[in-house]
């Protein structure tokens, strides 16, 4: 029986931290980089994974390297750190949410080290990435695709290769611009709903009978009536980072690209009042506290 391909894993946070547990359910060998941040990478090493302190340590000793990182920037300086000690021919997969422009730099720099790049962006969240219920959006070139979809299978609900690289990004981008668009227009919505006096809980009962039902409404209302505002998993620092992702590739006369900056100002200033942190869903927490 031929032994499983080592994969060293480089990212290992909210979404980084159910990948690698679904990959050792799936009996494979894993490396992960050591981290400050010790809760994840002690639980994942406590389910086999192996715990190395070096990028060069997890490319010299890993067959497939994965990214899961949180931009294009800390993907750009990982990559130029682990390209030269790097197998000839290794895949690389990287499930980072980047800028097509970046996409298009990493694939030119891999071909460079005689490295083969693939994109893999992810729909879904903390909760997916535990359950395996993740949607991969991947660009590469044909021939590695059948590779990609084994190795990311444990991780993944969906894999869908959408094109050569460049074509996960866009269609990622565009995915995000929906979800990140619909969270938006439901706490803009529910926030006019208080300043309006109109009841949360019957609002948000009426509101999922008709067309304005959605996924978001149903993660962020309930815990909102509640008074809990940390229900959407996703920090306002990386949401504005995704919309400037998004704007590159928008025409700004469209429609489209218009909503897309509306989008952009309104994340930038709550961004720039120090909420870069905090989640998208906290945007409906009262001003007083």
């Amino acid at each position: 029986m031929k032994k499983r391909q080592i994969i060293g894993f480089i990212g290992t946070g909210i979404m980084g931290t159910g990948m690698v547990h679904n990959l050792l359910l799936n009996e494979y060998d894993v490396n992960i980089l050591a981290h400050k941040n010790r809760a994840p990478i002690d639980r994942l090493v406590s389910s086999g994974a192996k715990e190395l302190y070096s990028l060069k340590d997890i490319a010299r000793q890993s067959d497939i390297v994965i990214l899961c990182l949180p931009n294009s920037e800390t993907v750009k300086v990982v990559l130029t750190k682990i390209i030269s000690d790097l197998e000839n021919d290794t895949l690389l997969i990287d499930c980072t949410t980047n800028s097509v422009e970046a996409v298009n730099q990493f694939q030119a720099r891999a071909v460079s080290g005689g490295i083969r790049y693939a994109e893999a962006p992810l729909t879904g969240g903390q909760l997916q990435a535990e359950t395996a219920a993740l949607g991969a959006i991947v660009g590469c070139a044909r021939e590695d695709f059948e590779e990609i979809k084994t190795v990311l299978g444990p991780c993944c609900q969906t894999i869908e290769r959408f094109g050569d690289i460049g074509s996960g990004a866009k269609a990622k981008l565009i995915s995000n611009f929906l979800a990140l668009g619909t969270a938006t227009l439901v706490v803009e919505a529910m926030k006019a709903a208080r300043d309006c006096e109109v009841d949360w809980e019957k609002f948000y009962k009426l509101a999922s009978q008709g067309s304005g039902h959605s996924m978001s409404l149903d993660r962020i209302a309930p815990k909102a009536i509640n008074g809990e505002y940390d229900s959407y998993v996703f920090s306002i620092a990386n949401t504005l980072k995704d919309l400037s992702y998004i704007r590159d590739i928008f025409e700004a006369e469209q429609d489209y690209g218009k909503m897309a900056q509306l989008l952009f100002d309104i994340y930038q200033q709550s961004n720039s009042e120090g909420n870069g942190e905090q989640f998208l869903s906290s945007r409906l927490k009262p001003r007083d506290l």
